[in-house]
């Protein structure tokens, strides 16, 4: 088809992704939640996979 890189093809810099993140806050917030508490290291988490997701493409990234 000749799209398959069209897909997660993210050249996003730092400040746009925290602009992202920011923006879903409070959703990720409502999904951070075991036993109806709060699990901040959840967030953490989510937070560093959305991260890594967004700026895989960069040269000098190195994934973790």
């Amino acid at each position: 088809m000749g799209n398959e890189n069209l897909f997660n093809n993210f050249n996003l810099s730092n400040e746009e992704i925290e602009y992202i993140l920011r923006q879903m806050e409070h959703f990720i917030d409502i999904n951070c939640k075991i036993d109806f508490k709060f699990d901040e290291d959840l967030k953490q988490e989510i937070y560093l996979k959305i991260f890594i997701v967004l700026s895989q493409n960069r040269k000098n990234f190195k994934k973790i």
